[in-house]
């Protein structure tokens, strides 16, 4: 409960305090260490695990494959992935090839990805196919795993608007605007449905959702004028707007004033219009762009408090300048 709302603190106190540990507790320790980015703490509660009395399982292997993959341990990974048939006598199911998809996507070992999906003994699902293109469009890797991946998952999925975003960020990436468009005009002509990407965080006085360019809050002016103020501080500090992650074909000022009112950007500068030194908890039903992730970095250092952002990923912590994944997600 505790890692599942941002407090893995709490939840790793609580763990320690226990008399007793069943298999429920060990794989609920290693899944919130490894949701929070903390992939290390996680395969240390492993191997305590393994030198109790508790043998391993499917959902424990999930979670150890996860923290590898969010902290880049390829080689550890591919060895704890082998452990489970040569040391457990465990079958590798899906959720655990996505995970070493996921991984091998995270490293940029494209390549690697192809190999090891021709290789599975099933299937590759939608999961994985969705893993595939995003590690596609992030890295602007191997492009022919991403037409592979993309007519895949229009194949098994054609309605779901995730797919056509996923499709349409591989080709801003590369520049490839005309083929933005058509994805674009795809997933018109489909009737698929898209997720608004917004964030939203809860006050006292309630919960305040944002989406991207927001100006239908009651204190849009005092928000604006916030988010003004920390952009020339954070750029004082060295901040430079990655465009790359303005997903449209616009001029670089274009660019870099429509990253400016990114969602989890406007929920921040909501929150610091308040006065408090408490941690910042945002959520987001969307991965954190590449932008707004360093911006939090920044904005962390000058405010000089702690933000959890809470993507459709992972958990970050932003202190001091730096997030608790090492830039590593």
């Amino acid at each position: 409960m505790y890692s599942k709302c941002g407090r893995v603190d709490y939840a790793s106190k609580f763990f320690g305090l226990m008399p007793e540990r069943n298999i429920y507790s060990w794989n609920s320790m290693i899944s919130g260490y490894a949701r929070h980015g903390l992939g290390n703490k996680a395969l240390e509660v492993f191997e305590q695990m393994k030198k109790s009395a508790q043998l391993p399982d499917h959902v424990t292997f999930v979670g150890v494959l996860s923290a590898c993959s969010h902290v880049g341990l390829t080689v550890e990974g591919f060895q704890h992935f082998e452990s489970m048939t040569k040391v457990y006598k465990l079958s590798p199911r899906i959720e655990h090839y996505s995970c070493m998809v996921d991984l091998l996507g995270r490293a940029g070992e494209l390549n690697k990805v192809e190999e090891f999906i021709d290789n599975m003994p099933m299937s590759p699902n939608i999961l994985i196919w969705r893993t595939v293109l995003g590690a596609c469009g992030r890295t602007n890797r191997n492009p022919e795993l991403g037409r592979k991946a993309a007519e895949a998952l229009l194949q098994m999925d054609p309605r779901n608007g995730v797919n056509y975003v996923l499709i349409s960020n591989m080709h801003a990436s590369g520049g490839k605007w005309s083929d933005v468009a058509n994805a674009r005009t795809a997933m018109n002509d489909a009737a698929a449905k898209k997720e608004a990407g917004c964030s939203w965080v809860t006050m006292k006085d309630g919960v305040h959702v944002f989406v991207s360019g927001d100006k239908s809050h009651p204190e849009k002016d005092l928000i604006y004028q916030k988010l003004r103020e920390l952009n020339q501080k954070i750029r004082g500090a060295g901040y430079v707007p990655q465009t790359r992650y303005a997903l449209y074909d616009l001029e670089l000022e274009n660019k870099e004033e429509l990253l400016s009112y990114h969602s989890e950007k406007l929920a921040v500068a909501f929150v610091l219009t308040r006065k408090s030194t408490l941690p910042i908890r945002i959520m987001k039903n969307l991965r954190v762009c590449g932008d707004c992730h360093l911006a939090f970095n920044y904005i962390s250092s000058i405010s000089c408090r702690l933000i959890i952002l809470r993507d459709s990923n992972r958990f970050h912590h932003f202190e001091n300048g730096k997030c608790s994944c090492g830039d590593y997600w």
